[in-house]
């Protein structure tokens, strides 16, 4: 059969010819007992039947209702032609208003909570009190009333009550059962979904052995209940309320799905048996209504109780999922990475980490960075197997879990990550990737430990090229060296705190007699009381944000020792955030006027590329700085990317000549001519020269042949406390 014939046939055959069938079935499994002459509706699924068609195939079906009003009319006796149009008009006027109240949604399966509610009202309680009214009107104007099976002389009577009661009962269990079976005939494969719907909420909370006692258990009852009498109150209606609690678990355990078919299946049985649990007695009628109100209560308490019960479970999954999945990228999160090493502990992490995407992150916002991550995601998910995943962790990159990945497929993910091209702003972005891998085992109880440190080598593997292992020996070098730089954060903060820096003071010796100066020399001690050098906490202090605050530390300790000591004169380093702040000059005029030392005396040294920066923050400070009284060094000079012509625009004083050319100038002839340039230039400047790292006599005197004005180095003297400067 052809896609199209199998289309032809669901839309429009199958609503005209199941209508004939399914209402007869439902006929056939309606169930109803005379007393008193009369017949009483005991339970009755032929206007389930009508919804039920009506729901699934909406308005199409009317064509196979008509077939069926059709037939009817020509074959069935007066009773059921009067019966048929009752249902039918009652069903149609009852989805017209469940179609109005539900909308596009008015077709979707049962069991969902948000429909629930409309579709009691209006499928089952408007539906059979609609058919009651319906019948009575019938009843006016026809002579139908003899032999009528739903029809009394009187509306509000206990008769009527079993009859609406029987109707809703059976729309409550039939529309849905019937529902099923239409939906499966019309698409086979929809049954696979009922049944891992019901394997799933039956793995989840109920073992085998509360299966078998809880069926072991309905069954006895449901026995009981169709045997006849046999002198024991357990075959009476009183089996039926045990009934309830067995089902009501059912439906809140084992679930709506499994629940309600089953329900229906023992209701048809029930009422098929009705004489064998209810006498026909003196009582008969005020039992019979008993029993029809019971079933009703507990219909509608097991379809409500199934109903939350999965509506519960779906919002749990769906807090489940959340709680494992990144909202912005909607990946798996540490916590889903985390679950799964502890279910396969032998897997391979990765992390591949892309840290130019921060530059780009901060210029189009943080969404470039996850529309960005879940593309290469994308990509690389292509190159992984069916069992290993990809997961977004926010701040670091992507984290694979790999089952023992050889070095060829790590290479892969990795050139493929460098090779990734993203299309943003109608350009084609490509970034370097890194790389990191290891072993979960020891990490299973600290991934975020874990993603941390694969962030140190994914750093690493960016500079050389190729995937690295966290457990290799360069890795853990490097490793350490981070935890030192932690360690170095935390007493940094603690020694600031404190007021514990120790500054110390080398001479700047003159070559023309001049009094000498010291240059300011920041230490601080580790927890055991040993210097850590300045170019171990500085970088920590300038990523932390605090070498402005330190650097003012300085300058106001410094300043307070000169209030001692007004004739002295010194140096002072500035970190290159600190001269990038606009607010440092007027901290500095603040500190000059509070300790009332002459601002001619304060020699600030700025690196090279501050000092020689195209930025007007820099500019401006270094101009700042001067126009206060205070003098400018350029410190380092040499080491960057300076040249003559950028040294001819910058407004300086001193300039200080790179150690690096001072160590060679009396054993490198090239060492000796640019150091020569620069102190040509300096004088053309009217700029003083300072020569660093004078480590022997015989550099002193090959810089005093220069002419040079400043010396500085171990040879010439070693930094002192400053608190011991005599």
């Amino acid at each position: 059969m052809s896609n199209s014939t199998a289309y032809t046939n669901k839309r429009w055959v199958l609503p005209l010819v199941l209508p004939c069938l399914l209402y007869l079935l439902a006929q056939l499994l309606s169930s109803h007992r005379v007393f008193e002459d009369q017949v009483l509706v005991v339970y009755d699924l032929r206007l389930a039947a009508l919804t039920a068609l009506l729901v699934l195939f909406g308005y199409r079906v009317i064509a196979g209702v008509t077939l069926l009003a059709v037939y009817t009319l020509l074959y069935r006796p007066e009773p059921e032609i009067y019966e048929l149009f009752c249902y039918q008009s009652t069903a149609l006027i009852s989805y017209f208003l469940y179609k109005q109240s539900t909308g596009w949604r008015s077709a979707a399966s049962f069991g969902r909570i948000k429909l629930t509610t409309k579709r009691i009202i209006w499928l089952c309680v408007c539906n059979a009190l609609l058919n009651t009214v319906m019948s009575e009107v019938i009843f006016l104007f026809t002579t139908y009333h003899t032999d009528s099976k739903m029809v009394f002389d009187q509306v509000f009577n206990a008769e009527t009550l079993v009859r609406i009661q029987g109707v809703m009962n059976g729309c409550v269990t039939g529309i849905p059962l019937f529902y099923t079976v239409l939906r499966i005939i019309c698409r086979p494969k929809y049954w696979f979904t009922c049944v891992r719907t019901m394997k799933a909420q039956f793995s989840a909370n109920v073992s085998l052995s509360q299966f078998a006692a809880w069926s072991v258990v309905l069954i006895a009852l449901m026995y009981c209940l169709n045997t006849p009498y046999q002198g024991s109150v357990l075959f009476t209606f009183y089996s039926l309320i045990l009934i309830f609690p067995l089902m009501l678990w059912s439906s809140v355990r084992i679930g709506y799905v499994f629940t309600a078919p089953v329900w229906t299946v023992m209701m048809i049985v029930l009422a098929k048996n009705n004489a064998n649990y209810i006498a026909l007695n003196d009582d008969f009628m005020l039992h019979q209504v008993l029993v029809s109100t019971v079933i009703f209560i507990f219909t509608l308490t097991i379809v409500i109780m199934g109903v939350l019960a999965r509506f519960n479970t779906l919002r749990f999954e769906q807090l489940l999922h959340m709680g494992f999945t990144d909202p912005m990228t909607n990946m798996p999160n540490l916590r889903a990475l985390k679950a799964d090493i502890k279910a396969s502990p032998n897997s391979t992490v990765c992390l591949i980490q892309v840290p130019e995407v921060d530059l780009f992150a901060r210029r189009y916002g943080t969404h470039f960075r996850a529309r960005y991550q879940k593309k290469l995601a994308q990509e690389l998910r292509t190159k992984l197997n069916d069992d290993e995943k990809v997961y977004y962790h926010a701040g670091y990159g992507l984290l694979f879990k790999l089952e023992q990945p050889s070095w060829g497929r790590l290479s892969i993910l990795y050139r493929s990550a460098n090779t990734f091209r993203y299309s943003h702003n109608n350009q084609q972005l490509g970034f370097r990737s890194g790389l990191g891998y290891c072993r979960a085992t020891q990490f299973c109880d600290d991934v975020y430990s874990l993603t941390g440190k694969l962030g140190i080598v994914s750093g690493l593997s960016v500079v050389s090229g190729k995937p690295e292992n966290l457990e290799a020996q360069s890795s853990r070098a490097i490793e350490h060296h981070i935890v030192g730089r932690t360690d170095i954060r935390t007493v940094l903060q603690k020694t600031l705190d404190n007021d514990a820096f120790v500054l110390m003071a080398q001479p700047i010796v003159s070559t023309r007699g001049e009094e000498r100066y010291h240059e300011i020399l920041l230490r601080m001690l580790d927890e055991e009381g040993r210097f850590i050098p300045p170019d171990r906490f500085l970088p920590v202090a300038t990523e932390a944000g605090l070498a402005p605050e330190i650097d003012l530390w300085v300058i106001k300790n410094t300043l307070k020792n000169m209030q001692l000591y007004p004739d002295r004169c010194f140096s002072i380093n500035l970190t290159p955030v600190t001269v990038c702040r606009a607010s440092f000059v007027n901290s500095v005029q603040l500190l000059l006027t509070q300790f009332g030392v002459d601002p001619h005396r304060i020699i600030f040294e700025i690196t090279e590329a501050d000092a020689l920066s195209d930025t007007e923050q820099s500019q401006n400070t270094v101009r700042s700085l001067k126009s206060l009284g205070c003098r400018i060094a350029i410190d380092d000079f040499g080491t960057g990317f300076s040249s003559h012509a950028r040294l001819r625009d910058v407004s300086a004083d001193i300039l200080k000549i790179d150690g690096s050319f001072i160590r060679e100038i009396t054993e490198n002839e090239l060492s000796h001519y640019i150091v020569e340039s620069f102190c040509h230039v300096a004088r053309m400047k009217n700029m003083q020269v300072v020569a660093e790292y004078v480590e022997n006599e015989k550099i002193q005197r090959c810089l005093e042949k220069m002419n040079v004005e400043w010396l500085q180095g171990y040879h010439l003297g070693k930094p002192v406390p400053l608190l011991t400067l005599v």
